[in-house]
């Protein structure tokens, strides 16, 4: 067999990899986002009025920030070392060493968990103090609510990170829809009894409704830990043949696993870092800016921070589903220094990330009115505030994506370096944004603090890999072509629409959205099928559906 074949076949069978590594994160990730978004509406109503809704919507967004710190401290980032150390090991016969690995982090993970619980139970007064919260005893509560949840998910976590190492998708994904589940039923029973049976403060339904975050991680881990039993069996044969451990071995993989944690959590917490910038800074700036009272200004952080937020993260895990699939394979290929299917696979993550993010990014920009409707009150201003952050999800996602895969690269210390000053820009332009576009300045400032992080490590990849930049951009640059047409066809399709259906009522938006959503997804399969974009995105199965829908 020849090198170039040899080196193509290895090529497509990780390029197949990744897509499948792909479609299972995305589809777990989508999947529990969804139904974590579409709660929100028995939730809202459950609250009984708008302005309750609304007072809900913000404590929840209060508590859930500092809580995605907390988690990131507590995990410490070890499942993303995890996954890369495992595949790293694995790539290289020692299969016993990973394992190994995996069971002594677990202790350090129950460890960081039990910490990172007590500081946020015992910092929850300081920080709800500093908050947008019209009542800091109700945020304080909301945020300890959170505290029991970090005893949990570090080791549930760790669970999935390992998995993902051997490049085996499904469990995480499958878990991560049951922990939403369990998760959501009891949101909506607790409400419901707090809200309509004992006639309780929203305060004590937030803080029940962010303590379900402790019951979905318990669900999750039954699910991880039947996995483990299961897998382990199939491991056996790898495991078996595999190069003998040593605790020096071992020892040694934890250290670096620790060296390597530091800049895991600081990448990883790159876009909650930006969300505790707004938590921290939009109230007293406001104040200044503005004559809104302080409820006024905690019900419009709610509208962004947990309103939108909740949409748009549907379309950021995407990205993270795409990044969480390309750490282990593409550690793998650098381990082995095969250069060339490394520099085809960023390729291939660019471009799977452009084919799907701008069109969901696009599309969700444009139908932000009617889909704001069916999963909110009406609001004069959260349609906006939602089409701006479906925008900036582009950026997020990327974020997401060329952060994960310079860390792949092992180049820790330079990502660090570039969220750095993204996030200074970001504190330099909050000011003067919201100055300039009020309540929406917050998300504009933000956009334009990761834009510089997105350049900065977008270009240091090419300097690694040389990807081969000009492709990349050329192709990249069709996709976004076909993703313009089908929001211009989409846009007509919801003005149309809604000349004959009106969107004030839950279900009319609903079908509105259905209408648009058909319309440009048809646009979208139909021009990239037609220009042969889709090819290299799906392989064979392009012709396929080609042949299905008469294309030539």
């Amino acid at each position: 067999m020849s090198t170039d074949r040899k080196i193509n076949e290895e090529n497509e069978t990780t390029n197949n990899k990744m897509v499948q590594g792909t479609f299972w994160m995305t589809f777990g990730s989508i999947f529990s986002r969804l139904i974590g978004a579409l709660y929100i509406i028995p939730w809202n109503a459950l609250m009984g009025s708008t302005d309750a809704a609304n007072t809900a919507n913000a404590l929840y967004s209060i508590g859930y920030t500092p809580y995605q710190l907390f988690l990131s401290i507590g995990i410490a980032g070890f499942p993303a070392a995890m996954s890369k150390q495992v595949a790293q090991y694995n790539a290289k016969n020692q299969y016993r060493t990973g394992i190994d690995i995996f069971k002594k982090s677990m202790f350090f993970m129950i460890l960081t968990g039990a910490v990172s619980a007590a500081l946020m139970y015992g910092l929850a007064p300081m920080i709800a103090e500093n908050s947008p919260a019209a009542s800091p005893e109700d945020g304080a509560l909301v945020i300890r609510a959170l505290a029991p949840a970090l005893l949990l998910v570090p080791g549930m976590s760790l669970m999935r990170g390992f998995f993902q190492g051997y490049q085996d998708m499904v469990p995480s994904a499958i878990s991560q829809v049951f922990e939403q589940v369990g998760r959501v039923i009891y949101i909506l029973g607790a409400t419901y009894i707090v809200m309509q049976l004992m006639d309780g403060s929203i305060a004590t339904a937030v803080a029940h409704s962010t303590f379900a975050a402790l019951v979905g991680a318990i669900v999750a881990t039954i699910i991880l830990l039947f996995y483990y039993k299961r897998k382990m069996a199939e491991y056996q044969p790898l495991i078996a043949n595999s190069e003998p451990s040593s605790n020096i071995q071992t020892t040694a993989a934890i250290k670096s696993m620790l060296q390597e944690s530091i800049p895991f959590i600081l990448i990883g917490s790159g876009i909650t870092f930006a969300k505790l910038i707004d938590q921290v800074t939009f109230k007293p700036m406001m104040e200044n800016l503005t004559s809104y009272t302080g409820k006024e200004i905690e019900d419009l952080f709610g509208l962004f921070s947990f309103n939108a937020d909740k949409l748009i993260m549907i379309i950021v895990s995407l990205a993270v589903g795409m990044a969480t699939a390309a750490v282990p394979l593409i550690a793998a290929e650098f381990t082995k220094g095969n250069f060339r299917v490394l520099q085809s696979q960023v390729r291939e993550i660019i471009q799977l990330f452009a084919f799907i993010m701008l069109p969901a990014s696009l599309g969700m920009m444009i139908v932000s009115e009617p889909i704001y409707n069916v999963f909110y009150p009406l609001h004069p201003v959260g349609p906006t505030l939602l089409a701006v952050s479906a925008l900036m999800s582009i950026v997020l996602g990327l974020f997401t994506v060329l952060g994960s895969i310079l860390q792949s690269l092992s180049r820790h210390k330079t990502m660090i370096a570039y969220l750095l000053v993204g996030l200074a820009v970001k504190v330099v332009m909050q000011y003067p944004m919201l100055a300039l576009f009020d309540t929406a300045g917050a998300l504009v400032a933000t956009t334009i603090g990761f834009i510089v992080t997105v350049l900065l490590s977008g270009w240091k990849i090419y300097h690694l890999t040389h990807f081969g930049l000009v492709d990349t951009l050329r192709k990249t640059g069709k996709i976004l072509a076909v993703a313009l047409v089908m929001t211009a066809c989409a846009f007509i399709a919801l003005k149309a629409s809604m000349l004959v259906i009106p969107i004030d009522r839950k279900l009319m938006a609903l079908v509105v959205v259905a209408i648009v959503a058909a319309v440009g997804g048809f646009v979208y399969l139909f021009l990239t099928l037609k220009l042969r974009i889709a090819d290299d995105i799906l392989g064979a199965k392009a012709n396929g559906l080609r042949r299905k829908m008469r294309i030539k």
